[in-house]
């Protein structure tokens, strides 16, 4: 594929990641992408043979970006509190955008994951790479805060699993916020998770780190 059909590709994915977030999988229409793409429903077919295969494209075009986003915080600070925060709040934007588009995704997918028949039904693997390839990039994150002695060296050991657990915390919350919109603040309730948690890395949870104060008790 060219330079130039990849990009109306990529486009029309963009496009379809909108639609198929504002209206979920089974009503979302090609018909409704394509108006809302400013094309034709038969260009649509020119990128896309199916609306399945539409969907898989929206999906891993949204994790791309997704990942971008993740990767651009390891370049903006090299401390690790101030990493675990941006990790947060990279959540939190895409929640508190217009239709939280992102939260709602996450739910199609993980629908269409789990139910028979589903887009992602025979081919969970492709989600499971996603996944791993973010849980990598936050296992570096804590990994650096190892070697650059801020964060506990047994944590070394355990990274993985931290970040499994504090992805798998962040994705549940924000599906509460979305269940019981107006009765929990989700970002008051991840700000205290967060208060709880990075005292447990910290080497030092009673020095500050680049000027912020952590408080907590560790017992290795």
């Amino acid at each position: 594929m060219s330079d130039k059909k990849t990009t109306k590709a990529r486009e029309i994915a963009r496009t379809a990641f909108t639609v198929f977030s504002r209206n979920g999988y089974p009503l979302a229409s090609v018909e409704q992408i394509a108006i809302e793409a400013g094309i034709g429903k038969s260009t649509v077919y020119e990128y896309y043979k199916t609306k399945e295969e539409l969907f898989v494209a929206a999906i891993m075009e949204g994790a791309e970006d997704w990942i971008a986003d993740l990767k651009e915080i390891g370049r903006k600070t090299h401390d690790p509190v101030q990493r675990l925060n941006l990790i947060a709040d990279l959540y939190l934007k895409n929640h508190e955008e217009e239709q939280q588009p992102g939260t709602r995704m996450f739910v199609e997918v993980v629908t269409q994951t789990c139910l028979q028949g589903g887009v992602f039904y025979d081919r969970p693997h492709l989600i499971r790479e996603l996944h791993q390839r973010i849980v990598r990039i936050m296992v570096d994150y804590l990994l650096a805060g190892v070697s650059r002695g801020q964060l506990r060296p047994g944590i070394a050991r355990h990274a993985e699993k931290i970040c499994i657990n504090l992805m798998a915390y962040l994705d549940g919350i924000l599906m509460h916020g979305l269940i019981e919109e107006g009765y929990i603040n989700i970002r008051e309730q991840i700000a205290l998770f967060m208060e709880q948690m990075i005292p447990l890395l910290l080497i030092s949870p009673d020095k500050s780190i680049n000027g912020n104060q952590h408080y907590g008790k560790i017992t290795e």
